[in-house]
């Protein structure tokens, strides 16, 4: 029965692994460069919702005056362990004293929605990485996982504003397919050296990759939607590394080239430095090779980084409304999209910020979620869990109660973020115009009925009153259960 339970555990940890084995690679796709159509006239194109690629920073800012921005993205599922990594590598404060923010690209399979709800609502973004993780994905594939991610991780549909391709691999049916679901920014394209662009807007075409064609005249015109270029590391060779530079060299290496293309950004124009990651790479399994050494590699550079005055840890969408109304460093710690606050509901309610308890084996629970088990896939959610399994089709089937079931949870209403929402009661804790929220992303229709009337209001939902003071965040309230992994090799 011992060798039955390791190979039991060693199986599951190559199940949960699996999904990033077949992930982008590290080096950019090409090299090459390639004569560019692209041409913009700034006289035109102006912020706050039209920029031209450019390589100085936007409103005519100095760099000396110009923040540094750090955006540390990680891909693919949201699970109990990958969580954990990403909490160590965004284990530092900006120069407000506010903890920094990343984004997170969630692919549906093999993700908790309880700890997407986690991520969102202490201040994190989550964005759009396809339902199946396919490259130049079908308009379905995006629609549907923007569908889950806010059916079952509780994120209002306007707060979901960013899309990754699978793989890096898009074309321009991909950037139409973002625009006509209301998508405000695509982030696939990739910057090496003489591309290093600030993000711009599509009104005038792409201006990154043009190798593969994508920036041939007229090709891609997509005016309001935004391309934020992937900051490549050049490596001692001069070849561009994206995605998980720490599998292309050893810590040492890996660590000097990210230094000097950090220096390059910082003492030159200050585009953004990014930091991409899998965090399946940087996260131990049992029966699999210890990631330790790279994670600690890692969560070194970002600590190296922090603590400078104009060092700034954000996520893309916090980029993106700085890039719209540009403030120079002095100025930036006080915009409210700066800021680290977090509803005081009065009471413990399931919205992203109650306790819930992982255990050694990486299972979130908790008094205030619902368990959806479906053999194949489970996951864990403050809303209704579906009755069947969802599926490309149909990433939303009806719910599994009906809504006049004392256990039903009621959805999310379009008046209400998820922060203030208690689904168990149907009730909006906000009650004044500070915390007051309007979704007008919600989609004209939906694959089921889950509660939920044509505006995307719950029809059964009610108002009350509530606490409505702010507190500080401290991280994300996940009470981690970790036991040794002794008995298994017993």
């Amino acid at each position: 029965m011992k060798v039955l339970t390791i190979t039991t555990a060693l199986l599951a940890a190559a199940f949960l692994v699996a999904p990033a084995l077949a992930q982008e690679g590290a080096t950019a796709g090409g090299t090459q460069t390639a004569a560019s159509s692209y041409s913009c006239d700034p006289n035109t194109c102006k912020l706050p919702n039209c920029l031209c690629a450019s390589t100085s920073p936007p409103g005519g800012l100095q760099p000396k005056d110009t923040p540094q921005f750090v955006v540390i993205t990680f891909d693919d599922s949201v699970q109990s362990k990958l969580l954990q990594t990403a909490q160590d590598m965004l284990n530092v404060k900006n120069p407000n004293g506010c903890p920094a923010k990343g984004s997170w690209y969630v692919s549906m399979e093999y993700t908790d929605f309880s700890l997407v709800q986690q991520w969102y609502a202490n201040g994190n973004e989550i964005a759009d990485h396809t339902f199946t993780h396919v490259g130049s994905p079908s308009a379905q594939e995006i629609a549907a996982a923007k569908s889950m991610l806010h059916e079952y991780g509780g994120v209002p549909y306007g707060k979901i504003k960013g899309f990754r391709a699978p793989f890096l691999n898009y074309t321009a049916e991909t950037l139409s397919n973002i625009q006509q679901q209301g998508f405000q920014y695509d982030t696939s394209s990739t910057a090496t050296v003489d591309d290093c662009f600030w993000p711009y807007t599509l009104d005038n075409g792409m201006a990154n990759d043009c190798w593969t064609g994508i920036c041939d005249a007229g090709k891609v015109k997509l005016p309001g939607v935004w391309e934020l270029p992937m900051y490549a590391v050049m490596d001692n060779a001069n070849t561009p590394q994206l995605m998980d530079v720490y599998l292309a060299g050893s810590v040492s290496d890996v660590t000097g080239w990210s230094n000097n293309n950090f220096q390059r950004h910082y003492n030159g124009n200050r585009q953004p430095f990014g930091i991409y990651v899998h965090p399946t790479h940087l996260t131990n399994f049992p029966g699999t090779p210890d990631a330790s050494s790279l994670k600690n590699g890692v969560v070194s550079l970002i600590q190296s980084l922090a603590g400078k005055p104009d060092v700034w840890f954000v996520t893309n969408q916090q980029l993106l409304q700085w890039m719209q109304n540009p403030v120079p460093n002095s100025q930036l710690a006080s915009q409210p999209y700066m800021q680290c606050n977090v509803p005081n509901t009065g009471k413990e309610i399931c919205n992203g910020l109650e306790n819930i308890t992982i255990s050694a084996d990486g299972v979130a629970s908790g008094g205030l979620l619902q368990n959806c088990n479906f053999n194949t896939t489970n996951w864990h959610t403050c809303y209704n869990c579906p009755s069947s399994a969802p599926s490309l089709e149909t990433p939303v089937p009806s719910a599994s109660l009906q809504s006049n079931d004392p256990n039903y949870r009621k959805p999310v209403p379009d008046n209400c973020d998820s922060i203030w929402w208690d689904p168990v009661v149907g009730q909006c804790l906000c009650t004044d115009s500070s915390c007051a929220y309007k979704d007008t992303a919600v989609p004209s229709s939906k694959n089921s009925t889950n509660g939920t009337s044509a505006s995307g209001s719950p029809s059964d939902s009610k108002t009350g009153s509530a606490a409505n003071a702010i507190t500080p965040i401290y991280g994300i309230l996940v009470t981690s259960v970790l036991a040794g992994l002794t008995g298994l090799l017993l």
